[in-house]
């Protein structure tokens, strides 16, 4: 039982309440549930016990397969107490692995007769790395690695649940009034301190990573930020800032480390990164200090080499990146009229003026052609670095009928050098894998596999790609070694993908010779585009039934979670949708020739992700309609670009959108993707007022939960939204008395649309009789909605297009205090809105009431402007597409 430690001070009895329970005589754990109570209570303690070991655990922490309770606590406090007992130099034992990260008290027992410091009460994030940072630098520590223990409490590591990534002060303050005095104490920073140092940078950089961008601080801030971070560098060892991968907790690729170190040269006013290119052919060409100084990031190199080359605080040159340690990612192959069409990318590690790259087949070079297709990586919204994307064709046949295919690159002033540089299949289109070892890919008379090479250290590179005349016993050979690696490992969810390829393996005869279709928007929600297509095309597929003259596929599928009410609703209207997760939809997944998505991620939706497609690569062998959620005005590239989902249609409703899609970021110019048919889901707008004002904005990244499961399902409550600026606008609007005395007097009723990310906060707005608060889930209808309502409210979300098709009013609220996630593309609000755009609450609540007044009708400059917009206006956007799919087959 936890008790209450009776205090003496003074000569004054008080009785202090604290989360304390004693193990036995030598053992006291103290359980931390709130900072403020958690320091008082910890220094407390110390300062009336000088004797003992105490344990911090929180009530979160859990020890092995989610178990909690006192005698796991008393297993894991003995087993520590064991160690600490044995070791009486140690302050402090754990079981956390990863110590080089000390940012968390929990879990670390402490030998109080060694402790002279208190925790700091006015550092309010960094209070317990300082004191853990303190003791480990002066004293040795130990880590009970026998121990099952998993810390409760989120670190600043773990973005989906700290809540410290919305508050300017982790980033700030904690830099400011922390970090930077801490590595300015020492004249040579000790490499304890130094990779605390890196692994709280890069927590904080990481928290905002493309998009993932929480927009927590303002562009000025993100400047002081930036500068913070290249003082603390300053006291950095360019070694350790580029030796990443030797310290677990800071393990990041050559790019991100480079980034640091330009930041660090950037600050002390240096244009030069401090790194030199050098050529080595041969062993004897390396210093043997260095080799001596760099096993670690030598041992697996091979001959010749390009080397980038720096130097320490020591005066001494270290190997900061080899052509060994690059990798050329494939992202797509294919097969087009007997050319093998190859997409792939390069870090930005070597500068293309000083190397060459190529695919070299049989001693033939094919070059390769670099693309301005997306690929940067941005911190803060900010460009930081980027990859090499190309694209290369290769003719097969002939001389070319099979043999390696190697990825080369050579220096530009010794053109004969050439260095292989291995592969990598970051993608689910990559068509082969690492693993499993007989991973393959059979496109018509082909067949792919890789070249492995074994390294120093064990394990294997895939340093080519052969390419073999396909024969079934080829393949047949390769399916069974897939299978066998699959059992072998005697892992469940592999046994999974062993039972789902032999049900591939024996259904494929039958659905080979099928036309199958796949359609789904989000998993747990339907009406939108991909619905409408997937009526459609069975309507197409029964006319087909009674005339031969009618083109349509063998079958078409809309893929629904089982729980979703939609689900139920397509069944009650004689539809069957496919079950998520069922038997069923594994297969169909595998066999589709067209997957119809009005969401990108089309893996995700699926329940596909690195780890586990690789078991299936070299089957999907879909083509991707993309049928959109919202129109493609904004920059977006990140998510739709061409290899996103390898896009083969995209369907548009503007030449706006055409625009913005034909600049080179999105690669699709020259492709023949782009289509101009309209959107599926207009054909079902039409107009049934019922004197209804829809408020719905689009959501923000700091408003919302990480992505915890997959793209497909609702996000996880944020309990911290009601702090939120967000929340703080849009609820302060709906409760607007001046608005609800003006719908009650014009009789209108209010709508709040939650966005689909947003919607699991609903609970948290405040409700009142004239307002609905409506989140995007269960039997919610947004054609409905749509329809029946009068005006719609929002800011940037792409519903508003669906009203602006029905030449309905809108009004823009862009309330300064709320940043769009999304930058400005191809549509200009200023001159191309379709309503007039507010920044001020007041003003806004006014203008809608002179709208109700008025019988909510579109001014004629708007009406104008979404004439000009829509190619289409005839609700015959499904026909349209279809077309174009069936194009497929002709």
């Amino acid at each position: 039982m936890r008790w209450k430690l009776w205090q003496r001070y003074k000569s004054r009895s008080l009785i202090t309440d604290m989360n304390i329970r004693k193990v036995n005589d030598n053992i006291t754990i103290i359980y931390k549930e709130d900072r403020d109570h958690f320091i008082n209570d910890f220094n407390e303690f110390l300062d009336m016990n000088d004797k003992g070991f105490l344990l911090v655990l929180s009530p979160e922490d859990t020890f092995g397969k989610e178990r909690q309770g006192e005698t796991y606590e008393n297993d894991m406090a003995e087993a520590l107490f064991d160690i600490l007992e044995k070791n009486e130099s140690a302050v402090l034992a754990t079981p956390k692995r990863l110590f080089q990260f000390p940012d968390r008290i929990t879990g670390v027992m402490f030998r109080l007769d060694m402790i002279d410091i208190r925790l700091d009460n006015s550092l309010y994030y960094n209070y317990e790395a300082d004191f853990m940072i303190r003791l480990i630098s002066e004293h040795p520590y130990l880590i009970q690695q026998k121990i099952r223990y998993k810390q409760g409490e989120a670190g600043d590591g773990n973005y989906y649940q700290f809540g410290g990534i919305y508050d300017k002060r982790w980033y700030l303050n904690d830099m400011k009034d922390y970090l930077i005095p801490l590595v300015k104490r020492y004249d040579r920073v000790p490499d304890v301190i130094q990779i605390y140092a890196m692994y709280n940078i890069t927590c904080r950089l990481d928290a905002n990573h493309n998009n993932n961008n929480r927009h927590v601080l303002s562009e000025e801030e993100i400047d002081l930020f930036m500068d913070y971070i290249g003082e603390v560098l300053q006291h950095i060892d360019d070694r350790l800032i580029m030796s990443a991968a030797r310290f677990p907790i800071y393990r990041r690729d050559f790019q991100f480390t480079r980034m640091l170190l330009r930041i660090k040269k950037q600050y002390a006013d240096s244009s030069d990164e401090g790194l030199k290119l050098i050529k080595i052919d041969s062993p004897e060409m390396m210093e043997s200090e260095i080799e001596d100084r760099d096993f670690f990031q030598l041992r697996n190199v091979t001959y010749p080499l390009l080397m980038l080359e720096g130097t320490d605080n020591d005066g001494n040159a270290f190997p900061a990146h080899t052509t060994s340690n690059l990798r050329c990612n494939i992202q797509y192959m294919d097969i087009r009229d007997g050319v093998l069409e190859i997409d792939g990318s390069v870090p930005d590690i070597y500068d293309k003026d000083k190397v060459s790259y190529y695919f070299d087949i049989n001693g033939k070079r094919y070059p390769v052609d670099f693309c301005e297709r997306y690929s940067l990586n941005k911190y803060f919204g900010r460009s930081a670095y980027k990859r090499f994307p190309f694209h290369a064709s290769i003719p097969l046949g002939g001389e070319i009928s099979e043999g390696e295919m190697h990825f080369c690159v050579s220096p530009k002033e010794d053109d004969k050098c050439s260095i292989v540089i291995a592969y990598e299949f970051k993608s689910h289109t990559s068509r082969l894998a690492y693993y499993p070892r007989n991973t393959y890919w059979h496109k018509a008379n082909y067949l792919f596999t890789t070249v492995r090479e074994t390294r120093t250290t064990g394990d294997f590179v895939v340093t080519g790609i052969k390419i073999s005349p396909y024969s079934w016993m080829k393949m047949a050979s390769r399916e069974i070694g897939i299978g066998y690696e699959l059992l072998k490992s005697c892992k469940m969810h592999r046994f999974r993908f062993f039972l789902l390829r032999a049900a591939w393996v024996a259904t494929h005869p039958y659905f080979g010779r099928k036309k199958i279709w796949l359609f789904f928007d989000k998993i747990y929600k339907g009406g939108d585009s991909s619905e409408y297509m997937y009526k459609y095309t069975c309507d197409m597929i029964e006319k087909a039934k009674k005339d031969s003259t009618v083109e349509a596929p063998d079958k078409a599928y809309y893929l629904l979670d089982k729980t979703a009410a939609d689900y139920k609703r397509l069944i009650s209207e004689g539809y069957k949708p496919l079950k998520r997760g069922s038997f069923l939809h594994r297969l169909v997944f595998l066999n589709a020739d067209i997957v119809v998505a009005s969401n990108s991620t089309v893996f995700a939706f699926n329940d596909y992700y690195m780890e586990n497609s690789r078991y299936i690569r070299g089957i999907p062998d879909f083509d991707v309609a993309c049928v959109q959620h919202g129109l493609s005005v904004q920059k977006i590239a990140l998510a739709q670009q061409r290899l996103r989902d390898n896009i083969k249609y995209y369907f548009i409703a503007s030449n706006v959108e055409k625009e913005n899609l034909l600049h080179p970021v999105y690669d699709y110019a020259g492709y023949d993707i782009i289509k101009l048919t309209g959107i599926p889901r207009y054909d079902g707008l039409k107009n049934d007022d019922r004197k209804q004002i829809i408020i719905s904005p689009t959501w923000r990244m700091q408003s919302a939960r990480f992505v915890t499961r997959n793209e497909g399902v609702e996000r996880d409550y944020n309990p911290d939204f009601k702090d939120t600026e967000y929340y703080k606008v849009y609820n302060g609007l709906i409760n607007n008395k001046k608005l609800i005395a003006a719908a009650e007097k014009y009789g209108y009723r209010i709508k709040y649309v939650l966005h689909p990310i947003v919607s699991p906060q609903a609970e948290d707005f405040d409700a009142n009789e004239y307002v609905d608060i409506i989140p995007a889930t269960g039997d919610m209808s947004y054609e409905k909605l749509f329809c029946q309502s009068s005006l719609m409210v929002t800011d940037y979300s792409g519903i508003q297009f669906d009203f602006a098709y029905m030449r309905k009013p809108l009004v823009y609220y862009h309330p300064e205090s709320l940043e769009a996630h999304y930058e400005e593309g191809s549509f200009h609000y200023d001159t191309m809105a379709f309503g007039e755009i507010v920044r001020d609450s007041n003003e806004l609540v006014e203008l809608l009431t002179d709208y109700m007044k008025n019988g909510c009708v579109m001014k004629e400059i708007y009406r104008r402007r979404a004439d000009d917009f829509f190619e289409y206006n005839d609700r015959n956007n499904s026909k349209r597409v279809y077309e174009e799919l069936i194009k497929k087959y002709q």
